[in-house]
């Protein structure tokens, strides 16, 4: 069917002389679709596959059989967060469970040290991290770093590589940026009139 279609659209082009780029470019595109659209259902029937990624199941005989090892799979995600007044540390595993959080605060620093002590802060809360959840020593991790300049990254990633495989390092910017100052409007000065 598909040999036929190829020769009638061929002839019709060749006698019409009309460019036929864009529907080969088309029927590209969908043959691509199917492909995709094949590959996820066969992904879906295999429900071993699905409960392994969600359980997170370590057993080497699973690993084999699909053909995973843990340097392919991200086992949990560290997050450090700098806001203006804060500095949070949590722990998630790959589908966003909260296993364990902390922050400026829970080591007992109050006030304006907050701020100030934004490198002592970071390291207690590393350490706190090395102690409290042991349980993501020596398993791939993606670290995501929030509002955090480049000295501090750098840090960061020195400091928790030690003890942690980090597969991962992303860094978010959410600090807002309004643009700059607009002109001030010159108020119209009014003069008065006297008889």
């Amino acid at each position: 069917m598909s040999l036929l279609s190829n020769s009638l659209t061929n002839n019709i082009s060749s006698k019409l002389k009309i460019d036929t780029f864009f529907l080969k470019n088309e029927k590209n595109y969908l043959l691509n679709l199917s492909k995709i659209i094949l590959r996820l259902s066969e992904l879906n029937k295999n429900s071993d596959l699905l409960q392994f990624c969600q359980n997170g199941d370590s057993s080497e005989s699973k690993k084999k059989k699909f053909g995973l090892n843990q340097d392919s799979i991200i086992s949990y995600i560290i997050t450090i967060t700098f806001l203006k007044a804060n500095t949070m540390i949590h722990v998630s595993d790959a589908l966003g469970n909260v296993k364990w959080f902390s922050s400026s605060g829970s080591i007992n620093i109050i006030g304006k040290r907050k701020k100030k002590q934004r490198r002592s802060i970071i390291l207690k809360l590393i350490l706190l991290l090395f102690k409290k959840a042991s349980f993501i020593a020596d398993k791939p991790v993606a670290l995501h770093l929030n509002n955090i300049s480049f000295s501090y990254q750098t840090f960061i990633i020195n400091k928790l590589k030690k003890n942690n495989f980090i597969k991962i390092v992303k860094s978010f910017n959410q600090t807002p940026y309004n643009g700059c100052r607009p002109k001030k409007i010159r108020r119209k000065k009014y003069s008065k009139n006297f008889k």
